[in-house]
């Protein structure tokens, strides 16, 4: 490159230079964003005191309200327990599992009844659930907002109510096939157990995520 060339480059750079230092600019605009708000969901449990009736199907006034504290039970008897619970569940992709921790019980009355113990899960009134108590795992419920309820699980709504929306009925039976005077005066004591409403995030259980 010859001198004058040269000179040529070094003006052009140095003029280059001064203009990025200048306030020349092209035209720009800009506008606001709203940056929004994120908010978490909710899952909550409250049990209401639970109540106990004699439904044994040879009373005439069957399903009437007993005391398991002063209520003695007989051959052939059959007691039912139901537990309400007030639950609520919030979120696009919320599935939790409602279930009974610590629930145990001792005494010589216990294997007795235990073979002869049902229970049912209601949601709302209607029947979502049944089996024998010893195989309870829990209930899945969905939130009334899931989007994607696949599995068409029942709904629980985002706050909690006044009254309670699920329902456990456990119906016990002392059977008849007992001999002598066995099992008189036994008990089968229940220790205080607690609800777990625990949300669940495994694709499997249908839940829609």
């Amino acid at each position: 490159m010859n001198k004058k060339t040269t000179g040529v480059v070094a003006g052009a750079a140095g003029a280059a230079l001064l203009l990025g230092g200048a306030t020349f600019a092209l035209w720009s605009d800009s506008a606001p964003v709203d940056g929004g708000t994120i908010t978490a969901g909710n899952l909550d449990v409250e049990a209401v005191a639970a109540q106990w009736k004699d439904v044994s199907a040879d009373r005439t006034d069957a399903g009437h309200a007993i005391d398991l504290d002063t209520f003695r039970i007989v051959p052939g008897d059959t007691v039912q327990g139901t537990f309400g619970f007030r639950a609520a569940l919030e979120g696009d992709n919320m599935v939790a599992r409602l279930s009974l921790d610590d629930l145990s019980a001792q005494g010589a009355l216990l294997a007795e009844l235990a073979e002869h113990a049902t229970y049912t899960v209601l949601s709302g009134g209607t029947v979502v659930e049944t089996g024998d108590l010893s195989d309870a795992e829990g209930v899945l419920f969905a939130s009334a907002d899931n989007s994607n309820n696949v599995a068409a699980l029942p709904t629980l709504p985002a706050d909690l109510g006044t009254d309670p929306n699920v329902s456990l009925v456990v119906e016990v039976t002392f059977d008849e096939d007992v001999a002598d005077q066995d099992l008189v005066r036994a008990n089968a004591v229940m220790a205080d157990f607690s609800a777990t409403l625990s949300q669940v995030r495994d694709a499997g259980v249908g839940g829609g995520f």
